[in-house]
Order: structure tokens, then sequence, then C-alpha cells
């Protein structure tokens, strides 16, 4: 899109040098006119091909109101029992004790003590 752009602009340079006209032969010879049609036909060229593309909005549709109807009555009942029902129990957590020594813990000192870890 870049070399399209530049070559349009080199194109369009050259262009206006060569219709440009000067103010002693710009009546006799009608260099003047030519370059406004040249240019004329020009921005309708490449107008169409670079404009954007204008588009009408859809049309709007109107929908009738819509008629309200009640939502049914919500029962209340207790949840299904199902039998025999399921016996499961989780295994016992598994645990252990050990002593931790005392220790330095950026502050001071943490005393010994017994910690407990369970899985």
């Amino acid at each position: 899109m870049k070399r399209l752009m530049a070559g349009v602009l080199v194109v369009g340079l050259l262009a206006v040098l060569v219709a440009w006209p000067t103010p002693a032969d710009a009546r006799p010879r009608g260099h003047f006119w030519g370059g406004v049609a040249v240019g004329a036909v020009t921005g309708l060229v490449f107008g169409g091909i670079f404009a954007p593309r204008v588009y009408a909005a859809p049309p709007v549709v109107y929908y009738p109101t819509p008629v309200y109807v009640a939502p049914p009555p919500v029962v209340y009942q207790p949840a299904p029992v199902y039998y025999p029902a399921p016996v499961y129990a989780a295994p016992p957590p598994v645990c252990s004790d050990y002593w931790v020594d005392q220790y330095w813990n950026g502050y001071g000192w943490t005393p010994g003590h017994w910690q407990r870890t369970c899985r």
C-alpha cells in the first residue's frame, strides 16, 4: 500500500509539472484548462478507489410488545431419599508428632516445641 501511494504521489507531481501553466502560455496554448480536466478525472478515479465505502444502516424494525406470561407456580417438596443410603466414611487422618529444636526466625529465637503433622 505504501508503494502504491508513493507511486501515485510521484505520478501526480509529474503531471502537475507537465500541466502547470506559465503566465506567458496559459491562454494561447490552453494548458491551464487541460490541467484542470486532468486533475478532475484523476480525482474521480483515485477518489473512487481509495474512498471508504458508505453503507446504509439496516432499517429499524419495531416488534409488538410481548405479552406477559406468569411463570408456573413453585412447588416445594422434600428431597428424594434413595435406599439403601450409601455408606462412606473418609479414612481417619494419620498424624505424627515430632520435636522441633529452637531456631532463629530473623527477629528472635523460637524455643523448641512439639509439632503435629497430619495427612
